[in-house]
């Protein structure tokens, strides 16, 4: 990806920073700049992301175009309309298909990611399973507030590793350009939130959780580590702790040890009681701790092991 971070009191500046994010987006009319734009972003083909602050009174048009633009705006005089409609920009909004209008007064800061409509509509298909899907818009504004809250940290994590982190790479980047996408598709009302709402999935597990998932199952039995999850994940040890527990709840370890604990009770059901020990069961898991497997049991299943082995 490519990186900018600008400050600059210029018009046309302002307006070609913006456009690398959203290439629609068009001035129609500016007083002076004070405080000045400042501009940091990161795009790629077919995606764009930037924070931004700036001071003027200011009209600002912005065509989707064939994108799906997802930003939000704070500051004391904005007003916004979007299908001729007034919309709030201090919570995240969503436009697709049609321009938005943005007009404001004093100082303003916000954020703006756009992802191509060839990609969204990919995406949904993906997800949904419904290979014929066409991402159109039924609303702009989060559908819920867990919702909104799952795009926030989500968009919190983007911004951290886009716009902030030295340790950087193109992996990771790609990795979080499809976590903002997914997360953006999961928060705002559009005819794919309708097709899981019909009756599929509520929230398809991201590319990466579904790896790390499938490889913790496999590897159960043997040494698992956080890193070698991630490996196996394409992620860095730091954005699958995010992306794992966002989506299921749970730290990937956490799900390790669920994982083993759901095996020990199989095979504690199947047992001999007369033969096998909780112990040697517990063993083979990976608990060596007798105490801490049963109390970890009992908070897991509501009986202790050996009721299971005798049962």
């Amino acid at each position: 990806m490519e990186h900018t971070r600008v400050e600059t009191r210029d018009t046309a500046t302002v307006e070609e920073l913006w456009q690398t994010v959203v290439p629609g987006a068009r001035i129609s009319r500016a007083d002076d700049i004070q405080p000045a734009f400042v501009f940091s972003g990161a795009v790629d083909p077919g995606f764009g992301f930037c924070d931004y602050s700036i001071g003027s009174t200011m009209v600002v048009d912005s065509d989707p175009e064939d994108q799906m633009v997802v930003g939000w705006i704070a500051g004391p005089r904005i007003r916004a309309t979007y299908r001729r409609d007034r919309i709030g920009t201090t919570v995240p909004f969503m436009v697709i298909d049609r321009p938005v209008e943005i007009a404001f007064s004093g100082r303003i800061a916000g954020t703006a990611m756009s992802f191509a409509r060839s990609d969204v509509d990919a995406a949904a298909r993906r997800l949904s399973g419904d290979d014929t899907l066409r991402v159109r818009p039924t609303g702009h504004a989060p559908i819920s507030d867990h919702r909104l809250r799952y795009w926030t940290r989500t968009w919190e994590y983007g911004r951290d590793v886009l716009l902030r982190s030295s340790e950087r790479s193109p992996m990771i980047e790609q990795q979080v350009r499809s976590l903002l996408l997914e997360a953006s598709l999961m928060t705002f009302p559009t005819t794919f939130t309708e097709s899981l709402a019909a009756g599929r999935p509520a929230r398809p597990l991201p590319a990466p959780v579904r790896r790390a998932k499938t490889y913790i199952e496999a590897n159960a039995p043997g040494p698992v580590s956080l890193a070698d999850i991630a490996e196996a994940a394409r992620l860095s040890p730091r954005g699958l702790q995010y992306a794992f527990r966002t989506a299921t709840g749970r730290t990937p370890m956490q799900y390790v040890r669920r994982v083993r604990l759901d095996a020990a009770r199989a095979e504690l059901r199947a047992a001999d009681p007369s033969v096998d020990t909780v112990a040697a069961i517990a063993a083979r898991w990976g608990f060596s701790n007798l105490g801490r497997f049963a109390a970890m049991y009992r908070a897991e299943f509501a009986e202790t092991p050996s009721t299971t082995l005798r049962s």
